[in-house]
């Protein structure tokens, strides 16, 4: 295959000019016509030039806004809605483009559609963006193409995403108030490190003779430590957490932190019921939309976001190749709850296993909406007496040589 460059003219007279890949000229020119163009000049370009100038504009791509998880739900809901009034896929997407604000998904979404107008299927055109277009959507679409149901899978893929976006948001919405918390307790802690106790120190060495309380000693030693070895700890800081991207990102190390996560006493509940809610409501999208089971397994896996259910739905899989229940395999995980598994086998009884994924989500949506406002309310108290701990044993530590002198002097 060779790259070509051409100049052309479309319906309204407008000149286009575009880089195109290509058996030889005569599948340019056919490629064109598909396209409804007129060609002026076709040239046969230089790969190792064209991915020079390829490189030289990623660099500007990188000051692009990002396409986010909201953008995305909003696209896949009104192209939905366009499909679904009759609209043909290459005019809904036409239409897309004009509607768009961000101009990196407009730009994104302008090669979905010279891809399909040249003969590439919808699934096939959005698997080529996989940043922005995850693997369970390019599945879903697929599926909806094979099932004639694209419009549905669409809404579906957009209520999914709506989901997991919302799962995000109270993530962050529970760990929000303590991150602050903890920052301003460490802004102070270190203010009173680095700045108040140094003038405090010279001031008990020109003032007091006497011993100082070990309390006072070890808070000024530490503060000592902190400044004349503030290098040593950050690099110590950053061996750590370089070792813990290291062990993260390995099949192993990731598998024995996600097991950790999910035994931490009162996060890793929440952290269990997530991913039991992303599982479940995961493989009752895919399941509902047409992809075959298997790859629904597989898919879920990936998207559960944790090693251990992803390692269950592994084996899962296998048994149902093998011809078992998918409820079977998963008891023997204590990753999952016996009310989980039970429910999964009388779905699969009564062939209503998307029904019960579906509750089964709904169950744990309710679970984790609840213990996130406990959290809440239980960390801020907590957070508010550690900070008061903190700063108040420092402050103690500084009075106590004085209340000495006193008592010497009596």
């Amino acid at each position: 295959m060779a790259i070509y460059s051409y100049t052309a003219i479309d319906q309204n007279g407008k000149r286009k000019k575009e880089v195109i890949e290509a058996a030889n000229e005569r599948a340019v020119i056919a490629q064109l016509r598909l396209q409804k163009l007129i060609p002026l000049s076709i040239k046969k370009r230089n790969k190792l030039l064209l991915s020079a100038a390829e490189k030289s504009t990623s660099r500007i791509k990188i000051f692009e806004p990002r396409v986010k998880g909201k953008d995305i739900i909003i696209f896949f809901r009104q192209f939905a809605t366009l499909i679904n009034a009759g609209l043909p896929i290459v005019q809904a997407l036409d239409i897309m483009i004009k509607q768009s604000q961000n101009v990196t998904l407009k730009a994104m979404v302008g090669e979905v559609k010279k891809d399909v107008e040249a003969g590439i299927s919808l699934s096939e055109a959005v698997a080529k963006h996989p940043k922005t277009f995850s693997s369970l959507s390019q599945n879903m679409i697929e599926a909806g193409e094979m099932g004639g149901v694209i419009d549905v899978v669409l809404l579906r893929l957009a209520d999914y995403l709506e989901y997991a976006e919302s799962i995000k948001q109270r993530m962050r919405s529970a760990m929000r108030y303590p991150l602050f918390v903890l920052f301003m307790a460490g802004g102070l802690i270190g203010i009173l490190l680095f700045a108040v106790l140094p003038k405090m120190e010279t001031l008990f060495e020109e003032s007091l003779q006497a011993e100082l309380p070990a309390l006072t000693q070890f808070i000024l030693t530490s503060s000592n430590v902190a400044r004349q070895k503030f290098y040593l700890i950050l690099i110590i800081v950053g061996a750590i957490l370089v070792f813990y991207y290291l062990i993260k990102k390995g099949e192993r190390g990731s598998y024995i932190l996600d097991k950790i996560k999910l035994k931490l006493p009162v996060m890793g509940k929440l952290f269990h019921e997530i991913a039991l809610s992303r599982f479940a409501r995961t493989l009752a999208t895919l399941s509902d939309s047409g992809v075959p089971i298997l790859d629904s397994l597989e898919m879920t896996g990936k998207m559960g976001g944790n090693r251990v259910i992803e390692r269950a739905t592994i084996e899962a899989k296998s048994s149902l190749k093998e011809g078992e229940t998918l409820s079977a395999p998963l008891r023997n995980h204590s990753v999952f709850p016996p009310m989980v598994t039970s429910m999964i086998s009388v779905g699969e009884e009564t062939g209503a296993l998307d029904e019960m994924l579906n509750k089964i989500a709904d169950f744990y949506d309710r679970e984790v909406e609840a213990m996130v406002n406990s959290l809440a309310s239980l960390i801020e108290p907590l957070l508010i007496i550690f900070l008061g701990t903190m700063v108040g044993i420092i402050v103690v530590a500084m009075y106590l040589p004085y209340f000495t002198m006193f008592q010497h002097i009596g």
